[in-house]
């Protein structure tokens, strides 16, 4: 199993995050090059003078992900978006930050969260010592 790499440049995940985000929000990556993006994680972006395209390096876990057809949809959607030409590489390995790691954690949050809500609400405590075997049921607690 490859290493978990962090972006050497925190601000380079936020970066990728919003990108792929707002392209989801409105409808412009589907299906395989979604879950691409979705998975992907941004290493690095070179840009030099001279060179006609920025270098954008992605880290993606899945070999089926880092197929040919996949990488040249998103570059093409990623150089239509910033409305200039950019060179896409994936490279194989786990992604430490990507949008779906980001999501899940904050899924994870949430419910921990409403969780915490629930054992501390005094309506709940008071039904739990009133009713000795009554109990939460775990899963059965949704966030909001």
């Amino acid at each position: 199993m490859p290493p978990k790499v962090k972006p050497s440049d925190p601000n380079l995940a936020d970066r990728w995050d919003t990108l792929v985000r707002s392209w989801i929000d409105q409808g412009v990556v589907s299906g395989l090059t979604r879950e691409l993006a979705w998975q992907a994680g941004l290493d690095s972006v070179r840009e030099a003078a001279g060179v006609t395209a920025a270098v954008w390096t992605l880290r993606v876990e899945h070999e089926s992900l880092r197929a040919t057809a996949l990488q040249e949809k998103l570059q093409a959607g990623l150089s239509s978006s910033l409305g200039t030409p950019v060179k896409l590489e994936l490279m194989a390995g786990i992604a430490e930050d990507t949008p779906a790691r980001r999501e899940a954690a904050e899924r994870a949050r949430r419910q921990q969260a409403a969780e915490v809500s629930i054992r501390q609400d005094p309506d709940v405590i008071e039904l739990l010592q009133q009713f000795k075997s009554a109990k939460v049921v775990p899963g059965s607690i949704k966030p909001r």
